[in-house]
């Protein structure tokens, strides 16, 4: 088989078939990862990794850094796409911790709360010109190139604070409602301009799960989310991947009517990647699945290891796209994410001696 393009290989992969070999995707590489990976030593201060109080939608590059191109970091490390974010300003307060902002609660608890929502207009062609020069300067590299957004999840949970949320769901569920259709509305929009501005496929994230299982009941996902996730994707019109973290197993199949290409980030300490390719793997590409933990705290021969076993587990046949079981934080060591990068080329290639 000829050597792929990274677009033609991810693309391949999306439609459950066998590439010549597995593709490597990141959601995220942080920027301090990104600077040891290429040898360029860490400035007093990196760059901002979040929009300002005022930014009303954060839009950027996702290898994005003042001191590299996009390219030349997926270049080094080999990755088959390179993407872009357009996420809406969300209603959370942040706390610092060990020098990174943490989400630590909402600030919507009433439908007062509603009016200080500012979103800005989705039809806007000036909102979507970064994406427009992103594509410009990429098309040219041959690798697949994404958009990652919000079907209106993420901005509601995080916006009012998991425990409001959750006691809202009882409380004033008509609440909960209308925030997501505020969003979801946005996301509505949004995802008919992303459509048609060159992207290979679309990363649409929103969080619906811990480890042990969704933040909601099946039937309430059912009749709250699903709905609102069924109006966006009924407009995107190119292949997809649903991103979120935990144990989505109880709502998966649910999820498998909305029409994805394939499932990010497989985590493994929530779901069992061997078990996944078995029972989705004719209808899911599956993606991800290196744990990030290993990547943070392990060693080389480690993750060498844990690659080794996924490919084993998950790539027979096609249909899996290597990865972090989230993204590349500011904590992984670039070594093992080096380590990642080469062990997905060596155990990649769909030969017989796996």
């Amino acid at each position: 088989m000829r050597e792929m393009t990274g677009r033609e290989r991810v693309l391949v992969a999306l439609r459950r078939q066998q590439p010549d070999r597995v593709p490597y995707l990141e959601s995220v590489i942080e920027e301090a990862v990104g600077l040891d990976l290429l040898g360029i030593p860490r400035p007093p201060k990196t760059t901002k990794t979040q929009p300002d109080d005022d930014d009303p939608v954060s839009v950027g590059a996702f290898l994005k850094s003042e001191y590299y191109r996009p390219q030349e970091l997926a270049e080094n490390v080999g990755l088959d796409g390179i993407g872009t974010f357009c996420f809406p300003k969300m209603a959370t307060t942040q706390q610092e911790s060990a020098g990174r902002k943490m989400v630590s609660g909402g600030t919507i608890r009433t439908r007062a709360d509603l009016a200080h929502i500012h979103l800005p207009d989705p039809d806007d062609p000036a909102l979507y010109e970064p994406h427009r020069r992103f594509i410009a300067e990429n098309r040219s590299s041959g690798r697949a190139l994404f958009c990652f957004f919000s079907m209106g999840s993420d901005p509601v949970v995080l916006g009012m604070g998991l425990q409001a949320f959750a006691l809202a769901l009882y409380d004033d569920r008509s609440l909960v409602d209308e925030l997501f259709d505020i969003y979801s509305d946005w996301s509505v929009r949004v995802a008919q301009h992303l459509n048609v501005l060159g992207f290979d496929f679309l990363w649409l994230a929103d969080d619906i799960a811990f480890k042990t299982g969704p933040f909601v009941s099946p039937r309430v996902f059912r009749t709250l989310v699903l709905p609102r996730f069924r109006r966006v994707v009924e407009q995107v019109t190119l292949p997809w991947i649903f991103h979120s973290d935990g144990n989505v197993l109880p709502i998966l199949d649910d999820l498998l009517t909305l029409g994805m290409s394939g499932l990010h980030p497989c985590e493994p300490d929530a779901m069992d990647l061997g078990k996944l390719k078995r029972r989705y793997g004719k209808a899911l590409c599956l993606c991800g699945g290196i744990s990030v933990d290993a990547l943070g705290r392990g060693t080389p021969e480690q993750v060498d290891g844990l690659v080794r076993e996924a490919i084993q587990a998950a790539a027979a046949g096609g249909g899996y796209i290597c990865g972090s079981s989230n993204s590349v934080p500011d904590y992984c060591r670039a070594e093992n994410v080096r380590a990642m990068a080469q062990a997905i080329r060596k155990y990649g290639c769909y030969r017989s001696d796996l």
